[in-house]
């Protein structure tokens, strides 16, 4: 599953497959204002379409550090630099995220939690993911043949969380969990990764 919080009306959410050769086929996605109704939704359309879920990403700072600065963020920024504008603005320090990107997610990742107590969590960088690929405008194409043609970008960015989640539990090579690097660490929702591609380059 991904997960986009945004507030009223645009938290994305989808539920995707993975396949034998290792491409992500999305099944559904859409939106909804809060996280208990994406969460709800994402839940029930898993279980119409009678599907294991293994795995959420959502693109929320899930785990805090007690001083300074995460590492994470360090290291998305820097290999960022130069592809775009406002890195601090793309990749912004715990203090500074917007309410509904940070209460939202982490309400989304508690609601998992108490329905699916084993379920692995990682946070994402949807936009990170983008712009370190040079992709500005990706559609479902980019990810496995299109079956589902998504009408926001939260949808598409709840993707690209569905897509981190799928390399967190595939372990996939070239990708690390960020969380075990940092130090004082502090998980409002516990367990949860971090995995982003070593070199932010090839993801799919």
């Amino acid at each position: 599953m991904g997960f986009d919080p945004g507030g009223k009306e645009r938290f994305g959410w989808c539920v995707a497959q993975s396949s034998a050769n290792g491409h992500l086929q999305p099944r559904a996605s859409g939106i909804a204002s809060d996280a208990f109704n994406a969460v709800e939704a994402a839940l029930s359309t898993a279980d119409d379409l009678g599907g294991v879920v293994k795995a959420a990403g959502i693109d929320c700072p899930l785990l805090w550090v007690t001083k300074g600065d995460r590492k994470a963020d360090k290291f998305i920024r820097s290999a960022m630099r130069g592809k775009v504008r406002n890195v601090g603005g793309t990749v912004q320090q715990v203090n500074s995220l917007r309410g509904a990107c940070l209460s939202q997610g982490v309400m989304a990742a508690h609601l998992l939690r108490l329905k699916l107590p084993d379920i692995r969590i990682t946070e994402s960088h949807p936009k990170a993911l983008l712009w370190l690929r040079d992709v500005k405008d990706v559609g479902v194409s980019h990810l496995i043949e299109p079956k589902l043609l998504w009408k926001t970008e939260h949808e598409r960015d709840a993707a690209l969380g569905a897509f981190g989640a799928l390399a967190m539990i595939e372990k996939r090579s070239g990708w690390r969990d960020l969380y075990l690097e940092e130090e004082n660490a502090y998980t409002p929702v516990s367990p949860v990764e971090y995995w982003m591609p070593d070199a932010c380059g090839a993801l799919i």
